[in-house]
């Protein structure tokens, strides 16, 4: 895979958070960028509580059709606090053409020091040039500014996609209807990527069917198990699942076995759970695939961003 994980653009959002964070001693190289394959998220910014969210570009890669996606994610600089902004002034893409395709709902910094990676993806018509797309996201708190902007003009932020040649590996295959789309890769939330709609009441469960399965070239007798877990992405209240997957630092569920898929080339290891939504509105919920790094690793808790690894997403409908 072609990219930098760390890039100047990520430096000034964590430059803009330093001058945002009161009362913290500025460290000699804290700003430094790393080198490929490094580590930007420096510890000393981490923090319980009281840090902003930020959001990041990620990259971009070509569709067959000739138009590009470009991925964002984004870095909670907390381990604790869980944000929820809004789609208005506080959270918002330019042009607004792509304005409504964001999260408004930010988990909090996951166990490692990684980022949430390519929540959202953008697409851009092949004649999209050096223009930019810029997500901004304000902190409520102290007023300040970060803004990401994706472009397609360097080399480096190239992803593979769906599969990954130089990683000799795939994503998982995702479908949520039995026999709706599939969804392959990380491709973020954009239009036309929500698999189906819901609809549920408050507080009444509904049900969720995570059906995957992974078809890698690359490799003979893969038996890597997939990990599901579910979260929220969008919507006004709170989203409870089930064995609590919403977690990060949950171990002991959502492993499919390959044995369930590769009984046939039609066929897809199913998990279930059930969500309850706190309070009436439109919400996304996201599903999140991806492979265990190690063979089997069932009881890990691995998960690879450089690969690989696949976003799927539902609508629901809460009265």
């Amino acid at each position: 895979m072609k990219r930098s994980l760390l890039t100047a653009l990520i430096t000034c959002a964590l430059i803009a958070l330093h001058s945002a964070s009161s009362g913290q001693t500025r460290i000699p190289g804290w700003n430094r960028v790393a080198p490929p394959g490094g580590h930007q998220n420096d510890p000393q910014l981490v923090r319980a509580t009281g840090g902003p969210v930020v959001p990041i570009f990620e990259g971009w890669f070509p569709n067959p059709d000739g138009s590009h996606q470009l991925c964002f994610g984004y870095f909670n600089t907390n381990t604790e606090t869980v944000f929820d902004i809004p789609i208005g002034p506080n959270n918002y893409i330019e042009p607004a053409e792509f304005n409504g395709l964001q999260p408004t709902h930010f988990q909090p910094q996951p166990d490692g020091g990684r980022r949430h990676y390519c929540v959202l993806s953008v697409t851009v018509p092949a004649d999209w040039g050096e223009r930019d797309v810029r997500w901004t996201l304000v902190d409520e708190l102290t007023g300040q500014e970060f803004s990401s902007p994706g472009r397609l003009v360097h080399s480096t932020y190239r992803h593979d996609e769906p599969t990954q040649p130089s990683r000799k590996n795939s994503p998982p295959k995702v479908r949520l209807q039995a026999e709706g789309p599939i969804v392959e890769g990380r491709v973020g939330f954009s239009r036309g990527m929500v698999s189906q709609t819901l609809e549920t009441e408050v507080g009444v469960p509904l049900e969720l069917t995570a059906r995957v399965r992974r078809d890698n070239p690359h490799r003979e007798e893969d038996e890597r198990a997939i990990r599901v877990r579910w979260f929220k992405y969008q919507g006004p209240g709170d989203v409870e699942f089930t064995r609590n997957w919403s977690s990060w630092r949950e171990d002991s569920v959502g492993w499919i076995q390959a044995a369930s898929w590769r009984e046939s080339e039609f066929a897809y290891g199913e998990e279930k759970t059930e969500a309850v939504f706190s309070a009436p509105g439109e919400y996304v919920v996201q599903l999140q695939a991806y492979n265990s790094v190690g063979r089997p690793a069932y009881e890990t808790q691995d998960f690879e961003f450089w690969c690989c690894w696949t976003n799927a997403f539902v609508r629901v409908l809460v009265d």
